[in-house]
């Protein structure tokens, strides 16, 4: 390629350039689930306690100080919680069927939903409406995440990573050894 070839480019790769710059805040100000806004102040986890109960852990952050919060968990009926002293919710969720043998961590409200309600299926809305600090309503809204199930890529990444390492340093001694004979 000439030089005037490249020169002609660079004018092209600026507005590019420029284009991704100003259009990307945009799109990361948007409201919704990966968008910004609030998609990070609620967590919908499975329950990770070897148990026999099913349930969901659900962590929300930015409600008023010691303030009812209203849950409702796909078409259930809704629930009340309330804030803790600096305004999030850490709750289990369970179903009617499953809250006798429930034993949640330290620190989780366990919250019963009606008999009607069966088990949880993945992507059941989980929704959390209360006051902020300001006292304007706070509407956190969160999905049931599929079970993991199985080893996956990322638990033999580490392994993978590993042999590469040993492998690679079992050839540079063997390099190394082998020039001096």
């Amino acid at each position: 390629m000439t030089l005037s070839g490249f020169l002609g480019l660079r004018p092209l790769c600026g507005a590019v350039a420029l284009a991704g710059v100003l259009l990307t805040p945009a799109a990361a100000a948007a409201e919704g689930p990966g968008y910004g806004g609030t998609a990070d102040a609620m967590t919908v986890q499975w329950q990770t306690e070897p148990s026999s109960t099913e349930g969901l852990t659900v962590d929300a952050a930015g409600f008023r100080a010691d303030s009812p919060v209203v849950l409702r968990v796909g078409s259930a009926a809704d629930q009340t919680a309330v804030a803790d002293a600096i305004g999030t919710l850490h709750l289990l969720v369970v179903s009617a069927a499953d809250a006798v043998r429930v034993r949640p961590a330290a620190g989780l409200t366990v919250v019963q939903l009606a008999a009607a309600t069966g088990r949880f299926s993945t992507g059941l809305s989980v929704q959390a409406v209360g006051h902020d600090p300001a006292g304007g309503i706070r509407t956190l809204v969160g999905s049931v995440p599929p079970r993991a199930a199985g080893n996956h890529v990322l638990d033999a990444a580490p392994w993978v990573a590993l042999g590469a390492v040993l492998v690679g340093w079992g050839l540079i001694v063997r390099r190394r050894h082998g020039s001096k004979r």
